[in-house]
């Protein structure tokens, strides 16, 4: 297998999320030949995460780095956030794309430093902010 290709544009996009903290999200799909990690849309900084399931497409996997904004259970609560990496592999994509998918997740998650918790969701009732709110506060 060929080592997948992260431009400098991706990386970019990445620093806006990150560091930048322009978006809230930003997705990313496979080039064709599965070679390449191309942009597919992003979102505005106080982009809904329930409305995330819209974004997503129903028979193609995605990988989606959000900026996860929530509040702690502490007393006072803090408000605190997660860069989250989430592999969207809904149950309906074709087998090669999951596995073409699941082979670049790897390479995808060390290119981009400092996600903190990863979800792989399948389904998009699994796309809620209470349920990665509170599988985050186990953490």
């Amino acid at each position: 297998m060929t080592s997948l290709t992260i431009t400098a544009e991706n990386m970019a996009l990445f620093d806006k999320i990150k560091l930048e903290k322009y978006y809230s999200y930003i997705l990313f799909g496979l080039s064709i030949d599965n070679s390449a990690l191309e942009f597919r849309g992003s979102g505005e900084r106080n982009y809904n995460f329930n409305s995330l399931a819209s974004e997503l497409p129903k028979d193609k996997p995605m990988f989606v780095i959000y900026d996860f904004i929530y509040e702690t259970n502490e007393n006072p609560p803090r408000r605190t956030s997660k860069l989250l990496f989430i592999f969207w592999s809904p149950t309906t994509a074709p087998m090669r794309q999951k596995f073409a998918f699941t082979n670049a997740q790897y390479e995808v998650k060390n290119a981009f430093k400092g996600i903190q918790k990863d979800f792989q969701l399948s389904d998009y009732s699994a796309i809620d902010y209470d349920q990665i709110r509170n599988e985050l506060l186990k953490t």
